[in-house]
């Protein structure tokens, strides 16, 4: 078991880590990881925005929250991704076979599900919309962007 605190590499702040470091910094949200460190300016598994990102937006008082581009560099990074958006489940999928990227809509509400392919990642950031929204223009709404 590690019982060594850690300094955050974003925040400063000092904290100690669960024995595996599964969970992120609880005062600001980063994942301290080395490959992400040593990576940068890269959107890199288990955070959604890079490193300078992170430390920029934390020095502006933001939360690391990642923008519609963040949130895709990660989807090409890992392939799977997902958010909230008022009652739907949204699973994002890069099907790298196709070059095709995949959005699943679930609705909660109504057990209902619908499946759009977008051909490119600009096709998606143009096109990409839930009840007639486009997910550019709602994505400071959406919650929970995650890694599935």
């Amino acid at each position: 078991m590690n019982n060594k605190e850690i300094k955050c590499a974003v925040c400063g702040n000092t904290y100690m880590p669960d024995e595996n470091d599964l969970y992120p910094c609880p005062f600001c949200g980063w994942y301290n990881d080395f490959m992400c460190m040593e990576n940068e300016d890269k959107v890199i598994y288990r955070n959604l925005i890079s490193f300078n990102k992170a430390k920029e937006l934390y020095r502006e008082g933001k939360s690391l929250k990642p923008s519609l581009y963040d949130f895709l560099d990660a989807l090409y990074f890992y392939s799977e991704v997902g958010f909230f958006y008022k009652n739907y489940n949204c699973i994002v999928y890069l099907n790298s076979k196709e070059n095709i990227i995949e959005l699943i809509i679930e609705n909660k509400d109504i057990n209902d599900n619908k499946k759009f392919i977008f051909l490119s990642r600009e096709d998606f950031i143009n096109n990409a919309k839930i009840d007639d929204e486009f997910l550019k223009d709602i994505w400071e709404k959406i919650e929970a962007p995650c890694y599935l």
